[in-house]
């Protein structure tokens, strides 16, 4: 009889998990919660372990459709793998050393990190790693024993502040500081079209609709849904498009994006809830993403008390597009070129060279 090749894997010992969920994660199903923080592995485990009750939230059973709350607890129990022992090359090496660059602040408690745009905070949906994963494994070589925990999360095309919890009584306290409202979080987008007050409120109920393409969409607006609220004020004007900085009272999914697009002003370059034609326009000068940077997070410390101010500085390539949009602005008013308000680069002559 032929012997079972997996025999000749040995089992690796996969210890309990406790995983406190982020604002963002609020409203996502159970299951998909499991294979999330468990990325690559069957959905038949999370299943056993809720049939099982292995899996709980808040230390009770709950079914695979329970919605989670922001600051919940879920423990993910143990088990034996016979996958063979993950590699450190399942991050790759260019992610390392990118992310470990990439510190803008850290102590004992908290590191955020200037997260790039293109990478996910979570593996899965066909991605083997995330940036969880990424500073996990960078802490691990340091051998200070911190385990990075999320605190709140950001998209995969957003750049900038991304916070972690180093202990778990941080995580905890951060994760209360979130829900209560006392972590202020500013971002900066290119937005199409001129809002025409200078400052505005955005104060639009948001539901997750259905899908789109396979991807589930949020809407913005009607009785239904979770409250929101986004604050903003203009930077700079280009006529085609505009540049704000955007405050969030909430942590939704996608809440800016959605907030924009319902007012709207979709965001820059956004594939998702953005307009097509406005986004060609701007590919002419190079914009290949989304206009979201996560410009600066303040928080008082959960241990000091101490009041921590972090900013990210915009890339290059975002800096660029505004730079583009200023030259834009410079053609159009010099003499001999008056006309019709166009978006930069639609005009013959596109950008300056």
């Amino acid at each position: 009889m032929e012997a079972n090749p997996l025999e000749k894997i040995p089992t690796q010992r996969v210890p309990v998990r406790r995983i406190r969920v982020t604002p963002d994660e609020a409203g996502m199903r159970l299951d998909r919660f499991l294979l999330v923080h468990n990325p690559g592995a069957p959905p038949a485990l999370a299943q056993r372990w809720l049939r099982t009750g292995e899996a709980r939230v808040g230390g009770a059973r709950a079914s695979g459709n329970h919605r989670l709350v922001d600051g919940e607890e879920v423990r993910l129990p143990p088990f034996e793998s016979r996958e063979p022992p993950p590699r450190e090359d399942g991050v790759p090496d260019w992610a390392l050393r990118a992310l470990q660059g990439r510190i803008l602040w850290r102590d004992r408690s908290l590191l955020v990190l200037d997260k790039p745009h293109g990478m996910p905070v979570h593996g899965g949906s066909g991605q083997a790693w995330g940036v969880v994963d990424a500073m996990r494994l960078i802490l691990a070589r340091e051998g200070a024993g911190e385990v990075p925990e999320l605190c709140h999360r950001l998209d995969k095309e957003t750049s900038g502040c991304l916070l972690f919890a180093l202990d778990r009584v941080s995580a905890r306290r951060m994760s209360e500081a979130f829900k209560g409202g006392a972590v202020d979080k500013t971002y900066w987008a290119l937005i199409a079209g001129e809002p025409r007050a200078a400052t505005g409120v955005i104060d639009q109920r948001l539901i997750k609709g259905s899908a789109r393409g396979g991807e589930r969409m949020v809407i913005a607006g009607g009785r239904e849904g979770d409250p929101a609220r986004t604050r903003y004020q203009i930077l700079e004007r280009f006529g085609a498009w505009t540049w704000v900085a955007a405050y969030p009272d909430t942590g939704r999914t996608h809440q800016i994006r959605v907030h924009f697009q319902w007012l709207g002003h979709p965001l820059a370059g956004d594939g998702k809830y953005g307009d097509p034609a406005l986004n060609r326009s701007l590919r002419a000068g190079g914009l290949k993403r989304m206009f979201l940077h996560a410009r600066s997070i303040r928080f008082r410390h959960p241990g000091s008390g101490a009041t921590v101010v972090v900013e990210s500085r915009l890339d290059e390539a975002l800096e660029g597009i505004l730079a583009w949009c200023r030259r834009g602005i410079v053609e159009k008013e010099a003499p001999g070129k008056r006309g019709a308000v166009r978006p930069p680069g639609v005009a013959g002559r596109g950008p300056n060279r």
